[in-house]
């Protein structure tokens, strides 16, 4: 049986966690899982326990703790991986070293995110990373092509595997009339609500101005905002200066994604900028239509008009104007949102993510049997 071993800084609840833990559900049918936390386990630590994964945590303070190589040396010695995959944005260096050093046949490192805020000390370290990797797994062509001009990486050696999400996972549990009322948003209001977390590159500020574009034309609205973060106050605050109180609502829990995503009539996306977002096939999975910014990895998975809407002004009016249309044209938002749940159990399963990489996998393995013999 093949021993993966993943590196990562935790398992925290965030996108590239609970896509690991969906990678790991599949995996431990026909593979042997390991996961190294260089930090705590988390939140999600006991699921991976649970899935039948081997968690262990080593409680370094960072990327750049001088231990990481050191230990991880000696768990590869023990543990003796066949693969290491890594999961450390930006400081994988330590880790791809310590499995050449040890012998580890194939490492891969993870790209999934646009990485625009390492500085040049994080990117001259990835370049080192890099000449120690046979594979990089990009979650989306635009995730791809950022590292290629930022790192200036062999093109041959990415691969493209999606996010995947299971669509059976977003059927709701509750009666909807009972999810407004546990959260105290009114029975005959029509909702728009975003899932994202509260941080510059979500750009919560652009939400709350479509809001007010989409009050100045009606009164049947009410604005849902799921997650959490460090603007949360002030995105409040705005909302308070504007007098939209009674207006909006924010969830911070992501527990209950299934029934949230249930009350929702168009799910918003406005991001400043994205590699491939686990709301937007989340809310295509749950049946909703999305309403979403053309950027980063975002047009991969919605084709406007046909599995959802795209808006390429940064303008709180052309969100508005396509939100408002939905909402007064259900037959169409109807449409939108049937063939975006079609075209995620089709080309975005857990089960398709979960293949490809067992693809390459085996095909890394084969090559690394042919180059050492």
């Amino acid at each position: 049986m093949t021993r993966i071993c993943y590196v990562i800084p935790s398992l925290s609840v965030g996108g590239t966690e609970i896509q690991l833990l969906s990678l790991m559900r599949e995996l431990v049918r026909d593979h042997e899982v390991t996961v190294i936390c260089t930090r705590q386990a988390g939140a999600l630590g006991g699921d991976a326990r649970r899935l039948g994964a081997y968690v262990r945590e080593l409680h370094l303070r960072g990327g750049w703790d001088l231990r990481m190589q050191s230990q991880l040396r000696n768990v590869f010695r023990s543990h003796r991986p066949d693969i290491l995959h890594t999961f450390l944005f930006g400081f994988d260096y330590a880790a791809n070293r310590a499995a050449r050093k040890t012998g580890v046949p194939v490492v891969v490192s993870s790209r999934r995110q646009l990485g625009e805020w390492k500085k040049r000390r994080h990117i001259r370290l990835q370049r080192k990373a890099n000449a120690l990797v046979d594979c990089i797994v990009a979650n989306s062509q635009a995730v791809a092509d950022h590292a290629l001009a930022q790192e200036g990486v062999d093109p041959a050696l990415f691969r493209i595997i999606p996010n995947g999400v299971s669509v059976d996972a977003f059927k709701p549990q509750a009666d909807p009339a009972h999810i407004r009322s546990r959260y105290g948003i009114p029975a005959r209001k029509r909702i728009v609500g975003i899932v994202a977390n509260f941080s510059p590159v979500k750009d919560y500020p652009l939400f709350v101005d479509i809001a007010g574009e989409l009050l100045k034309q009606r009164d049947d609205v009410h604005f849902l905002a799921v997650g959490s973060g460090n603007e949360v106050k002030q995105v409040c605050r705005l909302v308070k200066k504007a007098g939209w109180e009674n207006k909006f609502t924010r969830v911070a829990t992501l527990s209950e994604i299934a029934d949230i995503y249930s009350i929702i009539d168009v799910t918003v996306l406005c991001s400043k900028a994205e590699g491939f977002p686990n709301a937007v096939i989340e809310a295509m999975a749950a049946r909703k239509p999305v309403v979403a910014a053309n950027v980063g990895g975002i047009p991969e998975i919605i084709t406007d008009g046909e599995t959802g809407r795209l808006i390429n002004e940064r303008k709180p009016r052309d969100f508005a104007d396509a939100i408002g249309a939905l909402l007064d044209d259900e037959r169409e938002a109807r449409r939108l949102a049937a063939n975006a749940q079609t075209y995620v159990r089709e080309h975005l399963s857990t089960e398709r993510m979960a293949d490809a990489y067992r693809k390459l996998y085996a095909e890394l393995l084969i090559r690394s049997t042919r180059i050492g013999a």
